[in-house]
């Protein structure tokens, strides 16, 4: 009797340290991402203000300008997306459906791509963007509940607005049952359909994206 509860003790603890490792590692590819994502646009329209402030009474669209700042971060956020994707993979293979994992971390560097994106427009200086961004960074992981849950009282405002969870969250329900059960055991915090997931990363993008043109559209000079 004893033998097996001490074997069942050691199955939970292997499991605890399974769930955990995997949990710890989506989310440090899923904030790096993140970082990278602050990195890419923060200082993109702030940066360069005064000229391109310059370049509209030339006749330059905001919408013209936006789409190359666009498309330029798009092949950005593809290539280190894939890059980091990869590269984890080749160390310890992702246990679960690598393609969907691959495209939660495409979404949440493309989301916070965009976020920064906005920022950059809206604030006067490449500075005051780029700390305002590295903020937004920065409050992914507390606010994500992948470390610690948060009260249901402050869940249910930050959670929309996290980045972070979304992509962890679809990358976590993409495991394999056994590898998802055993993230399962060592997390209090709920963890969303895939196609909820999706759907909120996106609409991230849309909104900021939105916000970036609307910040391109409006003069402003130092």
């Amino acid at each position: 009797m004893f033998a097996e509860i001490q074997e069942t003790q050691n199955v939970r603890a292997d499991q605890a340290k399974v769930g955990s490792a995997i949990s710890g590692i989506i989310m440090f590819q899923v904030v790096l991402l993140s970082l990278m994502g602050s990195n890419n646009s923060a200082r993109e329209i702030a940066g360069e203000r005064p000229i391109y402030e310059k370049e509209k009474f030339g006749g330059l669209r905001p919408s013209a300008y936006l789409a190359s700042k666009v498309a330029f971060l798009a092949c950005l956020v593809i290539v280190q997306s894939i890059w980091m994707a990869m590269f984890v993979n080749l160390l310890g293979p992702f246990r679960g459906d690598f393609l969907i994992h691959a495209g939660f971390l495409l979404l949440v560097n493309a989301a916070m791509t965009a976020i920064c994106l906005a920022v950059s427009s809206l604030m006067r200086t490449a500075e005051q963007a780029s700390l305002l961004s590295i903020y937004l960074v920065g409050f992914q992981l507390p606010l994500s509940g992948s470390v610690l849950a948060l009260p249901e009282s402050i869940e249910v405002f930050t959670r929309p607005f996290i980045s972070a969870y979304w992509a962890w969250s679809g990358s976590v329900e993409a495991l394999q049952t056994q590898v998802h059960d055993a993230v399962k055991s060592v997390i209090d915090t709920s963890l969303s359909p895939h196609s909820v997931c999706c759907y909120v990363l996106g609409m991230h993008i849309i909104i900021a994206l939105v916000a970036a043109w609307a910040g391109a559209r409006r003069p402003q000079w130092d």
